[in-house]
């Protein structure tokens, strides 16, 4: 049986890779993101409550 030509793997293992740390730009752009949602959902709540206590 012939036997396969195996070059050694030159690729660090998956264990010694650090993930990349994430930016501040995305944290900041995330944080933004997340305000506005949260206050648009404020807004639209409020005018809900203020439509259905409506006369």
């Amino acid at each position: 049986m012939p036997k396969k030509n195996r070059t050694p793997s030159t690729t660090p293992h998956q264990d010694h890779i650090t993930p990349d740390p994430v930016s501040w730009r995305r944290l900041v752009s995330v944080a933004l993101l997340t305000g506005a949602v949260r206050h648009i959902g404020a807004l639209l709540a409020g005018l809900a409550v203020i439509w259905w206590q409506h006369d």
